[in-house]
């Protein structure tokens, strides 16, 4: 069982973004992104044609990539070590990704607890019960019906139910991977799993809606009754639904995946290009969210400590840990296909069918209903496929891959069990069911990317010692005994030219003593750079490169 918390950052400084393969600089790295910058009146809201963003993601933006030049030339050059696309754009000098509107630095960073991870961003138990809760408007449309409802509190929720003939399955789902995604470090609603009564709902005056004639009209009690009446009960005759507390500010439609919002200034960064967007696919593959479209994503126009400006959410989980929203409940081929998968139809004509797809080998466990199509031994992190394919998806380089693992491999066997009892399975076995899968899946999304960049990482400085820390062995993916480490010291000009490159040292231990480097002109090599390797038992890993300011012993930079 993997145990501990692991990350201490110290001394998180405001600096100008400089990615990792700049010139290097003595001066604090950056940990923030200059994007809360005054916006005085909210951007217009954005409007998604679902038919149109369908076509551009499954047809147009595909065949693009596939006929582009650069991306064709730079394909070829991955054979020699680069990568399909440029990097990431808004990485720091320690190929990190600083806090912004979208992303917050929390797991794989700093030690979480197993009550934080659990707790996500909520600020409260959930709706305040201390009165009933009045149903404000409601929804007849759509896989499921539902209701707004304003607690005790004036807060309002979203209340969600599970599809028929699958109580629980999506209502825990979106629960338990809305928390693990804020731990990640994303910005996600406040959702909770709720039980209630009839008794416990008041229907507000004058409320509108559209009943399934198409009638708008004032909804009365036997309205409500119909919703409710319309979804399963559990087996005391109360009812279990999704409450999604409503974000706070003004909501301005989706982002795209590609581009940026033209009429926010603060927006900068191509969304393609941004790798918390870009390593999303690896916790996407990890949890299994095959939904993961513009439709689930939000812009929200904020006020915070005085300045206005957008923040950036992931919305909408029922999708996710083998469970599906629609309304024919889970699928096996979810995680495995597209909706519209061209290449894997293709593949069963020309073989005839003689090859087995793998979705074919999964099946949810009989005895569990509240579980869907979530394994592990069938998991493959390199071949997961969304609903529709996503351009930034598509653009995940090894070291956008890398970073996201990273953060998926630092969740531990306590945090998972958790965050996984706020799903509150009414079956125990459940619960255990999708913490083991969680586990191995996270090792198996650790394994894929920790054999592409060598897992060494979190440099430190301190006395003429640089240490390091391979994160394959402590996470428990691949075995101390089996791993070798070396390492090279140079002198390094701020252009990274380096001199006095030592010969290959072999370590006995994630230690580097600088004081194999051969003394340089401080002047003109104000830098030293530790190159370090490991070796599994396949030779010898590509290398890892961290910079250290001699004056000053912080470390400035790491290349993968």
């Amino acid at each position: 069982m993997r145990t501990g918390n692991r990350i201490g950052v110290t001394a998180i400084a405001a600096a100008v973004l400089a990615g990792g393969d700049g010139p290097l600089r003595d001066a604090p790295v950056a940990w923030y992104e200059d994007d809360r910058r005054h916006v005085p009146e909210a951007p217009a809201e954005r409007r998604v044609n679902v038919m149109r963003d369908g076509l551009e993601e499954t047809l147009y933006r595909p065949l693009g990539r596939l006929v582009n030049p650069g991306r064709l030339i730079r394909r070829i050059g991955t054979i020699f070590g680069g990568d399909h696309v440029p990097r990431a754009a808004n990485i720091n000098a320690l190929d990190e990704v600083p806090n912004s509107t979208w992303f917050t630095n929390r797991m794989g960073l700093f030690p979480m607890s197993p009550e934080q991870v659990a707790r996500g961003p909520t600020r409260s138990a959930g709706p305040d019960r201390g009165a009933p809760l009045v149903v404000v408007s409601a929804k007849t449309e759509g896989v499921t019906p539902g209701f707004n409802v304003r607690d005790a509190r004036g807060d309002v929720y979203v209340v969600k139910f599970d599809p028929r003939g699958f109580l629980g399955m999506t209502s825990a789902a979106g629960v338990i991977t809305g928390r693990i995604l804020h731990a990640a470090g994303y910005n996600v609603p406040e959702d909770f799993v709720i039980e209630f009564d009839r008794q416990d709902l008041l229907l507000a005056d004058g409320v509108e809606f559209t009943d399934l004639a198409g009638v708008q009209r004032v909804m009365t009690d036997d309205d409500l009754d119909a919703i409710l009446n319309a979804v399963d009960r559990l087996p005391d005759g109360r009812w279990l639904a999704l409450a999604s507390r409503f974000l706070e500010g003004t909501p301005i439609g989706p982002f795209s995946w590609t581009g940026r919002r033209k009429d926010d200034p603060n927006d900068r960064v191509p969304h393609e290009d941004r790798r918390e967007l870009r390593g999303l696919r690896v916790l996407t593959s990890w949890l299994c969210h095959f939904d993961a479209k513009q439709g689930n994503t939000l812009d929200v126009y904020v006020e915070d400590a005085g300045a206005r400006f957008v923040r950036h959410y992931l919305i909408d989980f029922a999708s996710t840990l083998g469970a599906g929203a629609g309304i024919d409940g889970p699928f096996p081929t979810a995680c495995f296909e597209y909706q519209f998968d061209f290449g894997a139809s293709l593949g069963r004509v020309v073989t005839l069918g003689l090859r087995e797809d793998p979705w074919r080998r999964v099946e949810r466990p009989a005895d569990l209903p509240a579980i869907g199509y979530f394994e592990s031994t069938e998991f493959d992190p390199g071949a997961f496929k969304p609903l529709n394919p996503n351009t930034t998806f598509a653009n995940v380089t090894d070291r956008d891959g890398y970073w996201a693992a990273k953060i998926v491999s630092a969740f531990t066997d306590e945090q998972l069990e958790a965050v996984v009892a706020e799903g509150r399975y009414r079956d125990a076995a459940a619960a255990a069911w999708i913490v083991r899968m969680l586990a191995a899946r996270r090792d198996a999304v650790a394994r894929h990317w920790f054999d592409r960049v060598p897992p060494l990482d979190y440099f430190n400085h301190d006395g003429g010692t640089v240490r390091f820390r391979d994160l394959g062995v402590e996470r428990g993916i691949y075995s101390a005994s089996g791993t070798r480490y070396r390492a090279r010291v140079s002198a390094t000009t701020p252009r990274r030219r380096t001199a006095n490159e030592t010969d290959w040292l072999e370590l006995e231990a994630t230690t580097v003593d600088l004081r194999a480097l051969r003394p340089a002109d401080p002047a003109q090599l104000p830098f030293a750079a530790v190159k370090v390797q490991v070796n599994r038992g396949r030779g010898w890993s590509r290398s890892t490169t961290a910079y250290m300011a001699l004056a000053s012993g912080r470390v400035v930079a790491v290349e993968r």
